[in-house]
């Protein structure tokens, strides 16, 4: 009993060392959070002039809660969300052999989603303060591979006419952006510090949407000809085949919420 007692107290003080441990960045200085710094419970957070707290890509966000927060003028939390990858432009279809159309061009590639931006949640109890920008966009959609071009037709032989064109393929479709990240502030005043929502600028719209990739061109008609025998009337050229459609676009993403209050 008494060895879990202690075990229990053991632990609890580890936890309050955890939450009592202080955050500070430095003027001037660029920092990228690490995992174990995803969700942070401290006694201290200061971030200088001019600071530029980076939320890399495999962090979905930030939480922040601070008991004595100074953040200076011109401070910056960037958390960029990836762009969807655009869809790969199809390969062009061959020439066919004698009299036969050509294949329909291959479709472009869809692209992917944008990704969605970072949630950020801080609850500051603020000594002092300058401006502080919080910057969580959706990244883009991924636009549409253009289709190939069309198979050219088989050329005209003794036999019979000149195969037409093929058909372009179509183009992908453009996908959509992603959706703005949440931020939530909740802050109270130290003293007689003045702080206001103004304080605060958030950026944190929706991706940008993919656009569709273009149709592919239709094929050449086969040759016309084709055959020697003098008996034999000379077959004409086959049609080209017609473009292929263009892809859809995607859509914007929507902007992400905000709410900054007192607490």
């Amino acid at each position: 009993m008494k060895t879990l007692l202690s075990l229990f107290i053991l632990s609890n003080a580890f936890t309050l060392a955890a939450q009592e441990t202080d955050f500070i960045v430095p003027a001037n200085t660029q920092k990228i959070l690490t995992s174990a710094e995803r969700i942070l419970s401290v006694k201290k957070f200061s971030l200088g002039d001019d600071v530029t707290i980076i939320i890399p890509p495999e962090l979905d966000g930030w939480t922040v809660t601070a008991a004595d927060a100074s953040i200076g003028a011109n401070v910056k939390i960037i958390g960029k969300s990836n762009m969807g990858a655009s869809g790969s432009n199809a390969a062009n279809s061959g020439t066919s052999i004698s009299c036969m159309p050509g294949n329909i061009g291959f479709p472009g590639a869809n692209g992917s989603v944008g990704m969605s931006g970072k949630k950020v949640s801080m609850n500051l109890k603020i000594r002092n303060i300058g401006m502080l920008t919080i910057e969580v966009n959706g990244g883009n959609g991924g636009n549409g591979g253009n289709g190939g071009v069309g198979g050219t037709g088989g050329a005209a032989s003794c036999r019979c006419n000149a195969g037409t064109g093929g058909n372009g393929g179509s183009g992908g479709n453009g996908a959509n952006g992603g959706v703005g990240g949440n931020v939530t502030i909740v802050y109270n005043k130290i003293g007689n510090v003045t702080v206001s929502n103004s304080n605060f600028i958030i950026k944190n719209t929706g991706g940008l949407k993919g656009i569709g990739g273009m149709g592919g061109p239709g094929g050449k008609g086969g040759a016309a000809g084709g055959c020697t025998d003098p008996k034999s009337a000379l077959k004409p050229a086959g049609a080209n085949g017609q473009n292929g459609v263009t892809g859809n676009n995607g859509v914007n993403g929507s902007n992400g919420t905000i709410s900054i209050s007192v607490g």
